[in-house]
């Protein structure tokens, strides 16, 4: 049997017909949404393969390789359930006919909704490291998440208990899904609860200090789910039977996963990029750059070659507690430094500040600086080499 069905589909505007509802017939537009929109998936799966198993490449890391995989397989979710309530295949004899499994779970609590938590957690990650300057674990960090999750549950078990007339509820005549007016008004709330969410915490982060424009890039990513959400709803109340017209199907498919790959690519294209083709120098500028920001425990970049151990944020050493309790009386230094962060107060031997960004130098060469450990509040912290201190015949303090 070819698709599409020709007997099938004229069945199917023939009833359309006998509800005076104007239906478009599936055609090979349909199916080449499908395809071409799978072929793109296709292409995302092997990014996001690349990406993990290249995770410990600094760059990729920074991005949150697992975070960035759990936010293409939201969208292959929402691409999934678009493909059931907006038509684009037959349902008839398989297992789309679950109108609730596929058109609740899967498209908008597993999609939509895991779309906009991942961006959502994202934000949340960069408000909590770079403003609140705690470190992006533990409970208090993960009880938000643990509650949308929560509240994902028990939205997916009552729209489940609820009777197919008053969720969502397989037209066999018609071969499509079709929601029940209130349940679409709480499924949108629920998900617009959602974007709201977003948009506060990208509006926190709006000035944060940081080294690669995470704020800017959260903004884009922001600003793209809240369009593709806006016209979904435009889609769904003001033109509540667009899945039976062929060009509004076709546009709300396409907008959403042109949206999805949007955002996906925004956070992670330019390291998967330059990894592939020009991964030691993307390396050495990403590297520079975070040196010269001193940004270094904001990204939590383990010490190896290019790359260097940082401190938690939470550390409460001050300039002055490392500098004076740790240098002998007749070499102190004036009191300028005193109030400078401890991981900025190196300093060269004449007391000129250094250039920031050094070579990686071998423990021999004359402008080597080895690492400083030390204890604060019975933790151990590392000390970036690229840090000058002052120093006393090239000797660290």
């Amino acid at each position: 049997m070819g698709f599409p069905d020709a007997v099938l589909e004229q069945q199917r505007v023939e009833a359309a017909a006998s509800f005076n509802i104007p239906l478009d017939p599936r055609t090979r537009g349909d199916l080449a949404v499908v395809v071409l929109l799978s072929v793109v998936y296709g292409i995302d799966l092997l990014a996001i393969g690349f990406m993990l198993w290249n995770r410990k490449y600094p760059p990729i890391k920074a991005k949150g390789p697992v975070l960035m995989a759990c936010l293409f397989v939201c969208s292959v979710f929402w691409f999934i359930g678009d493909v059931q309530i907006n038509g684009h295949a037959p349902l008839a004899n398989t297992v789309f006919t679950s109108c609730r499994g596929f058109g609740i779970w899967v498209r908008v609590l597993l999609g939509i909704c895991g779309v906009c938590a991942i961006v959502a957690l994202r934000s949340y990650t960069l408000y909590h490291v770079f403003e609140l300057q705690l470190p992006s674990r533990g409970l208090r960090f993960y009880a938000p998440l643990i509650a949308y999750i929560l509240c994902i549950i028990v939205f997916g078990v009552v729209a489940s208990a609820l009777h197919a007339s008053a969720s969502a509820e397989y037209i066999p005549e018609l071969d499509i899904c079709s929601l029940a007016q209130p349940f679409k008004i709480s499924v949108y709330a629920f998900v617009w609860a959602t974007s709201v969410f977003v948009g506060l915490i990208n509006w926190r982060i709006r000035h944060i200090k940081s080294s690669f424009n995470e704020a800017r890039e959260m903004f884009i990513a922001c600003a793209i789910v809240l369009g593709v959400l806006t016209f979904n709803t435009c889609m769904q109340f003001v033109h509540p039977n667009y899945p039976m017209q062929l060009r509004f199907r076709i546009a709300s498919t396409v907008l959403d996963h042109v949206c999805c790959n949007a955002l996906l690519w925004v956070i992670i294209g330019k390291p998967v990029v330059w990894c592939i083709f020009r991964r030691k120098m993307y390396l050495d500028k990403w590297t520079a750059t975070l040196r010269m920001d001193g940004l270094q425990r904001m990204y939590e970049i383990e010490s190896s070659g290019h790359t260097v151990e940082v401190l938690e944020p939470q550390s409460a050493y001050k300039a002055h507690d490392f500098y004076y309790y740790n240098t002998p009386k007749d070499k102190e230094h004036p009191s300028v430094y005193a109030d400078m962060p401890a991981d900025q107060l190196w300093q060269s031997e004449d007391g000129s500040r250094l250039s920031s960004v050094l070579p990686t130098v071998g423990p021999d060469s004359p402008g080597h600086m080895s690492m400083l450990g030390f204890e604060s509040e019975n933790r151990a912290v590392s000390w970036p080499e690229h840090y000058l201190g002052y120093a006393n015949d090239r000797q660290l303090i």
